[in-house]
């Protein structure tokens, strides 16, 4: 369970790419249905690059690739092929470069660097000579990495459609869905004060975040999404009786617009 720095990634001139411009900013949309897709690079011989420039020097610990297509592919820092980042978690190998990866969405938790940007080659496709995909691209750093996940009553998700309900004459129902946004509700209780006082200041930043439960580099449920932390903070409250029992409440977070 882990909470996350907005995404470094969120305007088109940041964006460096080869082809097909026109739809880079579906790179940093949550939305998948929507994805960056090449042109003229549905050969497994032709490489095809996505770079995305900061502002400024950024630690990055984190790269999410959502809903891509990508077989063979790497992926580095700072311009240059060689610098790979170093994966903390398990999957096919050591660092963040892959010759026959077959998963479609990847969490990847890494050793942290100090980037001016990041970068993706990518190679060949899990179906061969295809045009090149990703969905969602996130690339950002922790704000929290909770120790334990709440219990499984205490984790409340959700998809929130925004939508308008037409009644119609013959008693029948019309649909227009505008979007679906995640709704996320997580109890803790036994937290130190040392625990609340970091959620505290979390939650007093008022700033976007990114939530991703439970990110895997296999059989991901691709569950992250751009979020605030609205309402009220309850962190103040006593799980117990006793004082040493620690602190309990619940924490908010709601899906950002795109």
């Amino acid at each position: 369970m882990e909470l996350l720095k907005s995404n470094y990634f969120n305007t088109t001139t940041q964006a460096v790419v080869g082809s097909s411009t026109d739809t880079a900013s579906y790179l940093f949309d949550r939305d998948t249905r929507f994805q960056y897709v090449t042109q003229g690079f549905n050969d497994d011989t032709l490489t095809a690059s996505i770079r995305v420039n900061f502002d400024q020097t950024l630690q990055v610990s984190r790269i999410a690739l959502v809903e891509h297509n990508l077989k063979d592919f790497t992926i580095f820092y700072n311009g240059a092929t060689a610098s790979t980042f170093g994966l903390t978690t398990g999957g096919s190998t050591n660092a963040s470069a892959f010759t026959s990866n077959s998963e479609t969405s990847i969490y990847f938790t890494a050793n942290p660097v100090f980037a001016t940007s990041v970068s993706i080659d990518m190679k060949k496709t899990i179906t061969a000579n295809a045009e090149k995909a990703v969905g969602f691209f996130v690339m950002t750093d922790t704000l929290r990495v909770f120790d334990r996940s709440p219990a499984a009553k205490g984790y409340k998700i959700k998809l929130d459609p925004t939508e308008v309900i037409h009644r119609l004459s013959d008693g029948g129902t019309r649909v227009q869905n505008v979007a679906d946004k995640f709704v996320v509700k997580l109890n803790y209780e036994h937290i130190t004060l040392a625990e609340r006082d970091s959620l505290r200041t979390i939650w007093g930043n008022h700033q976007e975040m990114v939530l991703c439960p439970f990110g895997t580099m296999t059989a991901w449920d691709k569950v992250i999404f751009p979020c605030v932390w609205p309402g009220d903070f309850e962190f103040y409250q006593f799980s117990d009786d006793a004082v040493s029992a620690g602190f309990g409440g619940s924490i908010l977070l709601q899906e950002t617009p795109r």
